[in-house]
């Protein structure tokens, strides 16, 4: 689903459309979605993200989801108006994060490009199901009125009621016994 052209030209409008891209990831991911600030700078999504173990593997995780969490911002973008221009530092991010990725896999010879490319690949699988492109262009819609208002900071369940019209609720992953023990 492709948004009009004119549509595309708009700085805000491809603003918001990034902006879903980044709340779908976070919502794929299991991640509960707490607000959308929509700040002069782009926009940002506020979600719980928590160490379920206290450990590195917990670490690794959250780290990882970030990556997934920009790349999904500039997939919706170049979905919806056919290619990326906002928001180019989110690359950089994305460079800084799997360096310090590459550096806890020190083991497993992976090089910060082989992480990128494979998280990248990741993200892009996200977005596959077409359910999942159909969702962005109606998220960008709300959040874009919800700028047109002066609306500052719009509650995340509100976008997630917009999402489940899409998407389905992703099964929630269990906490292992081991992990249920570190948060008691």
């Amino acid at each position: 689903m492709k948004a009009h052209e004119t549509d595309c030209q708009d700085p805000t409008f491809r603003l918001c459309v990034y902006q879903a891209g980044h709340i779908i990831t976070a919502y794929l991911l299991n991640q509960r979605v707490v607000s959308i600030c929509m700040l002069p700078r782009p926009p940002m999504t506020i979600t719980d993200k928590a160490f379920t173990g206290n450990n590195w593997g917990s670490f690794v995780d959250i780290l990882e989801t970030r990556v997934l969490e920009l790349f999904g911002g500039q997939i919706a973008e170049s979905t919806i108006c056919g290619n990326t221009s906002c928001c180019s530092g989110d690359i950089s991010r994305i460079d800084e994060i799997t360096r310090i990725l590459e550096a806890l896999y020190s083991e497993d010879d992976l090089d910060n490009e082989d992480i990128l490319f494979e998280l990248e690949d990741r993200a892009e699988a996200l977005f596959a199901p077409e359910h999942v492109r159909n969702a962005i262009l109606p998220i960008a819609t709300f959040l874009r009125s919800q700028d047109d208002q002066d609306v500052l900071e719009i509650d995340g369940d509100d976008v997630i009621k917009i999402i489940e019209q899409y998407i389905p609720r992703p099964p929630q992953k269990k906490p292992s016994l081991l992990e249920r023990l570190h948060l008691a």
